[in-house]
């Protein structure tokens, strides 16, 4: 099995000037946690993910430390109209400003093996864009998580006749 046998091949991409607040509808709308995001040439650049705009929405004062579960929030308030305002305030900039760096990013090819899969998986929190190459420009043809690869093996292990068999 491969990423291409997993990945899911419906991927909504969206460009860098596009808002944060329209990336973010499009995101609730597709239910989806990660876009990824391409030049005008279709050139993979990054993703603009959930991880970052939760990010984005805490307190300057959370997102100073690389650790930030290791400092104390307990003088920040937990107001929702706090957390509004803050993403009224990233809302209007483009998503170039919240992305996640294709430099910083786990990817994968088509060809990519399960256990490489879940190796590149268990290092990166999101899900792996599926990229090839295409010219000079390395494009997205899928993206592949966690969940797309359990839900394969679950499956395969779980929809076999002399498994079901055995279950009776």
């Amino acid at each position: 099995m491969t990423a291409e046998s997993i990945m899911s091949n419906e991927v909504y991409t969206i460009s860098p000037e596009l808002s944060v607040g329209e990336a973010v509808l499009i995101m609730a709308r597709k239910k989806v946690h990660n876009l990824p995001v391409v030049g005008a040439d279709g050139s993979f650049l990054g993703l603009f993910s959930l991880r970052r705009i939760t990010r984005a929405l805490m307190p300057m004062a959370a997102q100073i430390g690389e650790n930030v579960m290791d400092f104390e929030m307990a003088f920040i308030g937990d107001d929702s109209d706090d957390y509004l305002r803050r993403l009224k305030q990233i809302g209007d900039q483009p998503v170039s400003s919240l992305l996640e760096k294709k430099k910083k990013l786990r990817f994968c090819s088509p060809d990519t093996p399960i256990p490489h899969l879940l190796q590149l998986l268990s290092e990166n929190p999101m899900s792996l864009p599926v990229l090839v190459l295409k010219g000079e420009q390395q494009q997205v043809v899928g993206m592949v998580s966690n969940w797309d690869v359990l839900t394969k093996i679950a499956l395969s292990l779980y929809s076999h006749p002399e498994q079901e068999g055995a279950e009776h």
